[in-house]
């Protein structure tokens, strides 16, 4: 009597044999059903994910959309895809209000306020065509949003090294030149780094924007997203699903303002006061140390 020899089968040395085509399906259908449950860490890989792969996209399209006279598209499918995609996993998505007002018929400075890294899966929400990004040079190292800049903005982002202002002036005075040059759009956070998401506020908008926008002539768009600290806070580990509304403001014009320290710091305050009143209007109750 010949012994025979008996072979256990795991799930996982299953799944092993499994073509990895399927594998990765298996995988994206297991995180799609889990998107709405998963927590901090499960969202944040996601968000992650998604970006390391759209930045794989974004590289591709950077040589392809040009042959075809699309450069201007590059940066908007990377933002919608991001959006869509990261979003769709990580159950976060945005409202708009009067996003006709993005449209304005031309060049503009977009300005929007900065909570956390985070905004760049929603700013991708609303972020127009033949646009740009001007930003700090540090945010290069900060996670997510950073990388997304630094990778796929690939219509050569401008960053600004606020160490040296004999730099910084320079790069947004060619950043004004190419606005009418390249016929492009450009993206600024005012306040120049991540406010206090605790609070329902802003922090003091640096003037670069507003300088920019009065040299080349062109209007600005406030952009405003709610306070989302009841859905994200890196530091309480919170990565909620849900909606966060953003409202675009009406274009503000530049026509005829002259760009001298008091036009500008006139033109700051008021378009300051006008973002801060929408961001209460919008926003649900701040969270507290004590109700987290």
């Amino acid at each position: 009597m010949s012994d025979s020899k008996q072979t256990s089968v795991t799930p996982s040395s299953t799944l092993a044999y499994l073509p990895w085509s399927v594998q990765i399906l298996m995988i994206a259908a297991a995180a799609a059903l889990y998107r709405k449950r998963g927590g901090f860490y499960y969202r944040s890989a996601a968000a992650i994910t998604w970006l390391l792969i759209i930045a794989a996209y974004g590289m591709a399209a950077s040589l392809i959309l040009p042959l075809f006279g699309q450069r201007k598209l590059i940066n908007w499918t990377v933002a919608r895809l991001y959006y869509y995609c990261a979003g769709y996993f990580t159950a976060v998505s945005a409202v708009v209000e009067n996003e006709a007002n993005l449209e304005t018929g031309g060049p503009a400075v977009y300005i929007c306020n900065h909570q956390s890294s985070i905004d760049v899966l929603l700013m991708a929400r609303v972020f127009p065509k033949s646009t740009s990004v001007v930003a700090k040079k540090s945010i290069k190292y900060y996670p997510i949003l950073g990388w997304y800049i630094f990778l796929v903005t690939l219509s050569k982002a401008i960053f600004l090294d606020r160490s040296n202002r004999d730099s910084a002036v320079a790069s947004a005075k060619k950043a004004a030149e190419d606005i009418h040059k390249k016929d492009t759009s450009v993206w600024i956070f005012p306040e120049g780094t991540r406010g206090h998401p605790r609070e329902i506020n802003m922090l003091p908008f640096k003037k670069g924007a507003f300088h920019m926008a009065v040299q080349a002539g062109v209007p600005i768009v406030p952009i405003v997203i709610a306070n989302y600290n009841h859905l994200y806070d890196s530091k309480a580990k919170r990565f909620n699903s849900g909606v966060v509304p953003i409202r675009v403001l009406d274009p503000i014009s530049t026509e005829g303002l002259k760009d001298s320290h008091g036009a500008v710091d006139k033109l700051t305050t008021d378009v300051r006061e006008l973002m801060l009143n929408a961001l209460k209007e919008i926003s649900p109750p701040a969270l507290s140390k004590k109700s987290e």
